[in-house]
């Protein structure tokens, strides 16, 4: 029992689908989230239907939309991470890896989804002002984040109340829909998200504000799961071997002999899609380290009908929750040795991905969910 409401935590995979298919006139995730997103970003999204925009959002991360947010990225990734060598080659500079990750990956991710800076002058005064710019957005955002988890249980101290508020203000002038309508390459999925809102008739104020929301959901996570994956491939050197190895394999096999000392090197769309050494590493990683938990208020008495015909009544108003990193990502009967880091746990022996695990005998549909569901 948590402040006055039961909490009813489903352990079983085998069971899932039972919540995540559950009709959201029984077990809803919409009030919960648009609670959370009034209380740390200041939205309100009037008819909100997570659903519809998920797959609204889903299909601008697809196909050529992919390819093109590929190629984009690999662009600001290099403008934002080589540009301090220009010129100082022979000085080393010293970062922690979590910060160095979460500041390279977080500010190239964000000029690739919200455009980059004008400038009618010249490519390199537009690409200085590119780095300027996101620093000064991470700087900000990171300010927040470090306020996050507080705002979400409204723990935050007077002090840290006008902080919160003073960066928020800042993060929607730097979001404002002026400052974006004046972005050169702004991606399809900023666009289509724009549109999304228009048609809910937000005034600019509140757009700026999803803005805000919508940096935290796109480049919250990346940079601290690639610090994991660095981290682990550098403590593994078995790991770093195998998927080296598999980008060489992969470039000759179209045709590119891959250098890995040219600070220019680009990977094509075409590699990244055949990279099961990789995907299992990075599957590994998520395994071991995302801990998400998956929420849904109930909204009527109901009875809860497990995979093996058990049931249990549930009480209107309270709230029912998976935790899928106790399982299946930590289960014993799941994972030999679930513990340890194993960057060949999601191969075949033939090298192909595995999908196969099992539970009481049968296999699971969900048997790796570091994203939630």
């Amino acid at each position: 029992q948590m402040a006055g409401r039961f909490v009813t935590v489903l352990l079983d995979p085998h069971s899932y689908d039972s919540v995540l298919w559950e009709s959201t006139a029984k077990l809803d995730f919409a009030a919960y989230s648009r609670l959370l997103m009034d209380r740390i970003f200041d939205v309100q999204l009037p008819n909100y239907d997570p659903h519809k925009e998920k797959n609204m959002m889903k299909t601008q991360l697809q196909g050529e939309n992919l390819s093109t947010l590929t190629q984009a990225m690999s662009s600001n990734l290099q403008n934002v991470l080589l540009s301090e060598a220009k010129g100082t080659t022979k000085t080393w500079m010293k970062e922690g890896l979590f910060n160095f990750c979460y500041n390279i990956l977080f500010r190239a991710g964000y000029l690739t989804l919200f455009g980059n800076e004008r400038e009618h002058s010249n490519k390199e005064t537009s690409k200085n002002k590119d780095r300027i710019h996101s620093e000064t957005v991470y700087h900000e955002y990171r300010r927040l984040d470090q306020l996050l988890i507080k705002l979400a249980y409204s723990t935050l101290s007077a002090d840290e109340k006008k902080e919160a508020a003073s960066v928020k203000k800042r993060l929607w002038s730097l979001l404002s829909g002026e400052n974006l309508n004046g972005k050169l390459n702004r991606s399809n999925w900023l666009e289509g998200y724009r549109n999304h809102l228009q048609d809910l008739e937000l005034q600019d104020g509140m757009l700026a504000r999803a803005m805000v929301l919508q940096i935290w959901a796109t480049q919250g996570n990346i940079g601290p799961a690639t610090f994991w994956l660095l981290a682990f491939l550098l403590k593994h050197p078995e790991a770093m071997t195998a998927v080296l190895d598999e980008i060489n394999r992969n470039g000759k096999l179209h045709g590119n002999k891959i250098q890995f000392n040219n600070p220019l090197l680009t990977i094509s769309q075409d590699l990244l899609d055949n990279t099961p050494v990789f995907d299992s590493i990075l599957n590994e990683i998520l395994r071991l380290t995302a801990a998400p938990y998956i929420s849904r208020e109930i909204l009527q008495n109901m009875t809860l009908r497990l995979a093996d015909s058990r049931e249990y009544n549930l009480r209107k108003g309270d709230r029912l929750c998976l935790f899928p990193y106790l399982s299946p990502q930590m289960d014993p009967e799941i994972y030999e040795e679930p513990e340890k880091f194993k960057y060949d746990r999601f191969l075949n022996a033939d090298g192909t991905e595995k999908k196969n695990f099992f539970k009481n005998g049968k296999q699971l549909k969900y048997y790796n969910m570091p994203w939630g569901g």
